[in-house]
């Protein structure tokens, strides 16, 4: 088997897989970069801003095409299913590649440091096989262009994510501030439109092509794309509740709660 030139295997799944793990220990060798946390910063904080620099380069890379890709076909003309371009398996390669090495970054901190996220890594491994699932069954009669574009463009908000991150990281100066309310609300909005609101508008995109609602959609495409696109939406939905009562909270105390004055004595 010609693995370079294997339907089943893009090229952006071996360069993610490479390409990644390089910029990860470049930035790590960078002075620049360690400067941008404070110098207290522990060496576990220091491999997650590499980490979270390298999602957000990818997440980058994702949405700029998943947009170009959405926004450069006329899909009156061409099928949202069966359209074939070189971008689709480039973008699920792409994700394959970067969420397999993300999670062996994830198996080696719990290794190293003793801390992990179990949802982060549940997240990773269900699209890891959704993805294998992809590239092995469906690339080549059923590329699903249109939903690969958009499942792209979730990966909107997480350069946001890891931008206030690095900001809370440098102190109080920032978590008091109003610049911090700023990024929780544009996070909160980035989120829900990209992950939440994009996951329904697909189900109707589907519900047009079959001629029916967004909500009988769902139930006409499969199980496996059932059970997959409703799992990954109410997961969705979680994560944004918790951000939204993280951002509740802090408006209100930013905002509505009464600072009370020590008294002098």
């Amino acid at each position: 088997m010609d693995i370079l030139n294997s339907p089943h295997i893009p090229p952006s799944l071996i360069g993610a897989l490479t390409l990644y793990p390089f910029l990860f220990i470049t930035l790590g060798r960078m002075q620049a970069v360690k400067n941008i946390l404070p110098p207290k910063a522990d060496t576990q904080k220091q491999y997650h801003l590499c980490n979270k620099i390298v999602a957000s380069v990818h997440s980058t890379i994702m949405t700029c095409t998943g947009l170009y890709l959405l926004l450069t076909v006329d899909w009156s003309k061409n099928d949202i299913s069966t359209y074939k371009t070189a971008l689709t398996p480039f973008l699920v390669g792409l994700e394959l590649g970067y969420l397999t090495q993300d999670t062996a970054f994830e198996f080696y901190q719990r290794a190293q440091f003793g801390v992990g996220s179990n949802l982060i890594l549940f997240h990773h491994v269900s699209v890891i096989l959704g993805s294998v699932y992809y590239l092995y069954a469906l690339t080549i009669n059923n590329p699903g262009p249109y939903f690969i574009g958009m499942l792209s463009l979730m990966n909107m908000s997480t350069p946001v994510l890891h931008f206030r991150w690095v900001l809370q990281s440098n102190g109080r100066t920032f978590v008091n501030s109003r610049l911090k309310r700023f990024i929780d609300t544009a996070l909160m909005v980035t989120y829900f439109w990209c992950r939440i609101f994009g996951n329904w508008w697909m189900g109707v995109a589907i519900g047009a092509k079959l001629g029916m609602t967004w909500y009988e959609a769902p139930f006409h495409i499969g199980k496996k794309f059932t059970i997959t696109t409703t799992t990954m939406f109410f997961m969705n939905v979680v994560w944004w509740l918790i951000l939204a009562k993280q951002w509740l909270r802090s408006v209100n105390s930013f905002y509505f709660t009464k600072k009370v004055a020590k008294k002098s004595e």
